[in-house]
């Protein structure tokens, strides 16, 4: 039987850059015998030493991310396990000068609106957990409080407390999108020096893909019938019989909803991507971040859809290609 020779080329960021450095340490270790002279390996490792700091800048905003949301939620009173009854939250204050209004204004329950409450028509007032609705409507009590000084009905509360944890929490919702903002950034300029941005192919210059596919190449040339030394430079070598081929990585879609007016990121926004697939569909986070995976195999141009409450329905076309990594933001224009 026809011995099958198939050299992989990880497509995971962490595995592709570990080759890529066991190829330029053996390459190193060879000197002046390193059968890659052909190859330009200074260029290669500079361009391998930037793509491994953008990396670690992409993992250090987003732990440094999850911890800024973590604190916020903590703040809000909403972590996993709490309750409205957890005391020093935004949470709790919320619920409370919810409850204390609905005493107040017995019978005239619309008046809740005034702080920012919305009042369905059976007068049920819901706190959402929500936490840019939370943070909004907090903001909202703060502002008609003040707006109401001396005269204010809120004076019963630590209004100053409720404020400062308020302020707290804002903080770390900033924190945590500009975090978002600036990870992406590092993601796109990492995998433009990979060779794995949106549209990228394998002899694309200037790209490490492409220079470890030319190594690949030459050592095959080099090594040819002793195609297992190939894993001294780092590559995953296998001689069988044709394998069958591998399910593809599913093509990730990703990226942001954000309000035309200041930026602000949109939660809960329900996208949902025509494709010749059928129709893909998934929701913002409160981050206004989304991602899906899809069964798209091929470039192929399809229509995104963008609900949203309080905004304009969005629709546009864009370009699908499972090659690249499907980055798309949007904004909505408020209603």
């Amino acid at each position: 039987m026809k011995k099958n020779i198939r050299v992989v080329i990880p497509r995971k960021v962490l595995e592709f850059l570990i080759l890529c450095l066991n190829i330029i340490t053996k390459n190193t270790a060879d000197g002046i015998n390193s059968v890659l002279s052909s190859i330009n390996m200074t260029e290669m490792g500079t361009r391998y030493t930037a793509a491994n700091a953008a990396n670690i800048l992409v993992n250090e905003k987003s732990n440094t991310k999850e911890l800024a949301v973590e604190n916020r939620n903590i703040a809000l009173g909403i972590k996993s396990g709490n309750s409205s009854y957890l005391p020093n939250t935004i949470l709790w204050y919320v619920s409370s000068i919810r409850d204390f209004l609905l005493g107040t204004f017995k019978g005239n329950e619309r008046q809740l609106g005034l702080w920012g409450f919305e009042v369905n028509s059976s007068k049920t007032v819901v706190v959402s957990r929500s936490p840019l609705k939370l943070l909004t409507l907090a903001r909202g009590i703060i502002t008609k409080h003040t707006a109401d000084g001396v005269g204010s009905i809120l004076e019963v509360f630590d209004m100053t407390a409720f404020e400062d944890l308020l302020t707290l929490a804002e903080g770390y919702q900033s924190e945590a999108l500009t975090l978002s903002r600036e990870k992406e950034l590092e993601i796109e300029k990492r995998n433009n020096l990979m060779g794995f941005g949106k549209g990228s192919k394998s002899d694309d210059a200037g790209t490490l893909l492409k220079d470890v596919t030319a190594v690949r190449d030459v050592l095959l040339g080099v090594k040819k019938g002793s195609e297992q030394e190939l894993g001294l430079w780092g590559f995953e070598v296998n001689t069988s019989a044709p394998p069958p081929d591998p399910d593809p990585e599913p093509y990730v879609l990703s990226g942001l909803v954000t309000s035309t007016v200041g930026a602000t990121p949109i939660g809960n926004a329900m996208l949902t991507f025509n494709t010749s697939m059928g129709p893909l569909m998934t929701n913002t986070n409160p981050l206004g971040e989304y991602s899906l995976e899809t069964p798209i195999t091929a470039d192929e141009s399809a229509n995104v859809t963008i609900m949203a409450m309080g905004f304009q329905p969005f629709a546009a076309p864009i370009m699908l290609t499972p090659e690249g990594s499907g980055v798309f933001n949007f904004e909505l224009t408020p209603e």
